[in-house]
């Protein structure tokens, strides 16, 4: 019986460590934020890079995509960036940022930016991003969130391009909720009014009848 107990505390323990491992596999990967963006607008985005292996990070590209304009990447102090494009002059489309020659010790993440323009019309962007070891270890974070994981693949991040933020809609349904409640508040205020001035001429007209 206990060998039996033993055993049993023995594989719980291994699925406890095989369930850690998983969560941290799952969870450390490369992210682009904010996640979701008003239409039309400029703004900087920020490509948060953890490193979960032992080997340092060496190189990291984001693919761009489609919809994004005038795409900026930010200098970065001992990176070299270079910025792949589709097209020449004006018309130039870049279709992605690598950032390479700097360092990712293990243990620690880094942020790259750069900044767009949003598309103008709702839609949604996917994050295909690209992460290189200095072992040339690449793990590819370029899947859908319901595909098959592994440890060189994984999940894309993706930005809601919307016409308002869920935070304007909620304000906005504050500030409505605000105005009904006082619409509420006044007409119960000039219906008690009322009702006080109509006790008032009953009474007087009751008085003048007696008189």
């Amino acid at each position: 019986m206990k060998i039996r107990n033993q055993k049993i505390q023995m594989f719980a323990v291994a699925l406890g460590v095989l369930a850690f491992t998983f969560a941290n596999t799952a969870s450390a990967h490369v992210v682009v934020k904010p996640a979701e963006v008003v239409t039309a607008g400029f703004l900087t985005f920020t490509a948060g890079v953890p490193n979960e292996r032992e080997t340092a990070v060496t190189k990291i590209k984001v693919a761009i995509p489609d919809g994004l304009n005038y795409v900026t990447p930010t200098q970065k102090a001992g990176w070299t960036i270079s910025v792949e494009e589709e097209g020449t002059g004006e018309s130039a489309v870049v279709k992605a940022i690598t950032w390479d020659g700097g360092t990712i010790n293990a243990g620690f993440r880094d942020e790259f930016t750069f900044s767009a323009q949003v598309p103008e019309k709702a839609t949604e962007l996917q994050w295909k991003a690209y992460q290189t070891y200095a072992d040339g270890t690449v793990v590819a974070w370029d899947k859908a969130g319901d595909a098959e994981k592994s440890d060189i693949s994984g999940p894309f991040s993706v930005t809601k391009v919307v016409s308002e933020t869920e935070d304007a809609k909620s304000v906005k349904a504050a500030d409505q909720s605000a105005k009904d409640a006082k619409g509420t508040a006044d007409t119960a205020l000039y219906v008690g009014l009322a009702g006080v001035i109509a006790g008032i001429a009953g009474i007087f007209l009751a008085t003048r009848k007696k008189s």
